[in-house]
């Protein structure tokens, strides 16, 4: 397997792929399905602060300092603080939260745009084509040697 994005399970011979979700080049026979989701470093971290997860606190909390979690690790944490009931309940709340449904219902009845459409851009699907061509070439390992071996030479 050529291309490290797509590290994800796909059953052996199955012959339907789906079209990737994110508009890049069609997957190839050896090729799995991406694993969906995003999350930084930096969210992951964030996500480990216990001011965010103990109820009412989070709240409060998130409100004065602006900050924000993803929602897994705000379902994660809720579940050690609350178990399962907990967890179940930030998985709605986070849902409700990313859905926006005042600001939608409140944007259709002043007749103004989705606040959803709106936060979305579209992709360009040759600017997906030309990253993914980018990273096929950076991560062939001739050609990462080469370019290691150049910066050692110049630096």
């Amino acid at each position: 397997m050529q291309d490290p994005i797509r590290l994800a399970f796909r059953p052996t011979g199955s012959l339907s792929v789906p079209p990737p979700p994110d508009r890049g080049p069609e997957l190839g026979p050896e090729e799995a399905i991406p694993i969906p989701g995003e999350m930084t470093f930096d969210e992951f971290l964030e996500g480990l602060n216990p001011l965010h997860h103990l109820p009412g606190v989070g709240m409060i909390y998130r409100a004065a300092t602006g900050t924000e979690i993803h929602p897994t690790m705000r379902a994660l944490g809720a579940g050690l603080t609350g178990g399962a009931l907990g967890m179940a309940l930030a998985g709605v709340m986070s849902a409700i939260e990313m859905t926006q449904p005042l600001a939608r219902i409140r944007a259709a009845l002043n007749n103004e745009p989705d606040p959803l459409t709106l936060a979305r851009q579209p992709v360009n699907p040759a600017d997906v084509a030309q990253a993914y061509q980018r990273w096929s070439s950076l991560a062939n390992p001739t050609q990462l040697a080469a370019a290691t071996a150049a910066a050692r030479a110049t630096g």
